[in-house]
């Protein structure tokens, strides 16, 4: 497609970077891409992968400017504050005060204890909190 009809075809369908549903209410992004599984959409893995590849660039960017100790974790540990902050926020993985402290403290254990000990892990799938606690105690995932 030339540089025009790309252009025309953005103009007629227009550019929607959320999630929407279609003029017949099927759910699509972009423009005009079909996501609707009732349908036969989907997203191709590449795009999601593109999407996460951006997702971890603004998580890791949100953890450093958040958190003045994050640069100075392990590559493994600094992965599992971007796991948490991608299911809690930055701004809910905050409100972790004790967990904070801990890591701050270098205390991995007592970090740990306070992650597995907290509201969330008692509300996310039980292999999540054991992978994340595990990275953060020993700083390997299992």
């Amino acid at each position: 497609m030339t540089p025009e009809g790309q252009a025309k075809l953005i103009e007629h369908e227009d550019e929607v970077l959320h999630a929407y549903q279609d003029s017949l209410g099927w759910w699509t992004i972009g423009v005009g891409h079909l996501i609707d599984k009732r349908k036969g959409g989907s997203i191709p893995q590449r795009i999601s992968r593109l999407l996460l590849v951006d997702d971890i660039a603004v998580k890791t960017a949100e953890c450093r400017a958040a958190f003045d100790w994050f640069d100075d974790l392990d590559e493994t540990r600094k992965d599992a504050i971007v796991n948490l902050a991608f299911n809690l926020g930055t701004e809910g993985l905050k409100g972790f005060p004790l967990f904070i402290a801990a890591m701050v403290a270098q205390d991995w254990k007592k970090a740990a204890f306070e992650l597995w000990n907290s509201q969330w892990a008692r509300q996310v799938q039980k292999t999540r909190v054991d992978d994340i606690t595990g990275a953060i105690e020993y700083g390997v995932w299992d």
